[in-house]
């Protein structure tokens, strides 16, 4: 029985780890930010880094809080660290988006017929689509 435990906390351990919000050098990202944006504008401009890193590293709070009540889906969805560039900043963003459209999707889950806007979505009451109806060609 102790050694199902000690298995199970170890899985819980692991699977913890695996799942916890990625590392960026916000340093390393936040020179490169600092050099697009002296590129962009032609000039120097030195509260690019600052500022890149306060955005950053308040992101990360805010994902660090939230970290464990967010979708596994919407960590897939948007949390990409090997991507060209990862960001806390996006990745907060990405993520609120999913919330907010989710939220939209089960608080109006009713389709737009009375619209002439196609194609016509009905959405579910958790937020996911139940049926489209294509625009009709003419």
């Amino acid at each position: 029985m102790i050694s199902g435990v000690v298995v199970l906390m170890a899985t819980s351990a692991v699977l913890a780890k695996d799942d916890a919000l990625p590392k960026i050098d916000l340093e390393k990202q936040c020179r490169k930010t600092q050099v697009a944006a002296d590129s962009l504008t032609g000039q120097k401009n030195p509260d690019a880094f600052d500022l890149c890193l306060r955005n950053e590293q308040s992101a990360r709070e805010k994902l660090m809080e939230r970290w464990g009540t967010i979708p596994a889906a919407d960590k897939r969805s948007c949390i990409h660290s090997t991507d060209w560039s990862p960001s806390y900043f996006e990745w907060l963003g990405c993520i609120d988006t999913k919330v907010y459209v989710r939220t939209m999707r089960e608080n109006n889950p009713f389709s737009m017929s009375s619209s002439k806007l196609c194609p016509t979505v009905t959405w579910q009451t958790n937020g996911s689509v139940s049926n489209v109806v294509a625009c009709q060609l003419r």
